[in-house]
């Protein structure tokens, strides 16, 4: 990770080594730990009946394969409301979250350590439903048979939800 090879509190060259019960990046000079933390997604389970709603990844990583919508929480802004956004973004469906039913995370060349919520979204009317924002295509597929998905992270949220639903 070149973006820590300075430490941003004195500007001397970081150190990567064991401190505080991990390796990490870390200033010898100032004694400053640079803690790399996952970035938070919100990550929709989105049903009409046995079918589950996917998006056609229209960006990198795994672009033109499919997934769950969702994305990454914005500053300022609860789980509850990322989910819908990120639902509105990509689809223009409106929902409301019912719960939040379990994690999983990956590590993403692109955003490094990715941490998925698992979130049931009721979709109140599916009559709007329109790819938007980063998918190119949106789709409901019977949860038994879905495509190959873009991230394993995915396929755990999938079996999670479908062992606590059944």
């Amino acid at each position: 990770m070149h973006q820590l090879k300075y430490c941003s509190s004195c500007g001397s060259e970081n150190e990567f080594s064991f401190i505080d019960g991990n390796n990490r990046f870390h200033c010898v000079k100032c004694g400053t730990i640079h803690y790399q933390n996952p970035k938070p997604t919100a990550t929709l389970i989105c049903m009409k009946n046995n079918q589950l709603l996917l998006g056609r990844r229209d960006r990198n990583p795994a672009k033109g394969k499919w997934g769950l919508i969702g994305g990454f929480m914005e500053l300022n802004e609860t789980l509850e409301e990322a989910a819908i956004r990120e639902l509105y973004e990509e689809t223009k469906l409106v929902g409301e979250v019912v719960n939040i039913f379990g994690t999983s995370s990956h590590f993403n060349t692109v955003f490094g350590d990715v941490l998925l919520i698992g979130i049931v979204v009721n979709v109140k009317d599916w009559d709007t439903l329109e790819a938007g924002d980063d998918i190119s295509e949106a789709k409901l597929f019977e949860i038994n048979n879905l495509p190959n998905l873009a991230f394993d992270s995915h396929l755990e949220l999938i079996e999670l939800y479908k062992k606590l639903s059944h």
